[in-house]
């Protein structure tokens, strides 16, 4: 199971710049990141674009954005899963971001390099908890 982990300066970005309800959110996979980006650039942050995988990632739409009684969760749909062709890649963290604002906020560790196999059409999915969300704010 991956780890969900905040970037650094996602934090305060939260509180002072994105509007987690109305922006647009992305999902992008990458096989390095660094916790301390303050900005996401597509291409260079994530994957190349190549075998099965698009730069910038996929959109993960606003399901529900509510808050009660102090507690503000942001609910987003399941991007669309990616499926590996030609000679593959290979990912370990799957990146959310403000695509707004090209703000990354959190990614998921997955703990080592998964690699993909496009002679295979091997498929990776991030699943979203569409319960607790994918972050919440108190």
């Amino acid at each position: 199971m991956a780890t969900y982990n905040k970037y650094q300066k996602g934090v305060a970005a939260l509180v002072s710049g994105i509007n987690s309800g109305t922006d647009n959110w992305k999902i992008a996979l990458a096989s390095t990141i660094n916790p301390a980006d303050t900005t996401f650039v597509a291409g260079t942050t994530d994957l190349p674009t190549a075998n099965g995988y698009t730069a910038g990632g996929n959109p993960a739409s606003i399901i529900s954005s509510s808050q009660t009684g102090g507690l503000y969760k942001l609910v987003l749909s399941s991007p669309v899963a990616w499926t590996a062709n030609g000679s593959g890649f290979s990912v370990q963290y799957a990146i959310l971001y403000d695509a707004t604002t090209q703000t990354p906020v959190g990614y998921w560790d997955y703990g080592s390099l998964v690699n993909l196999s496009g002679a295979n059409g091997d498929t990776f999915t991030v699943n979203l908890d569409n319960a607790n969300g994918v972050f919440q704010v108190s």
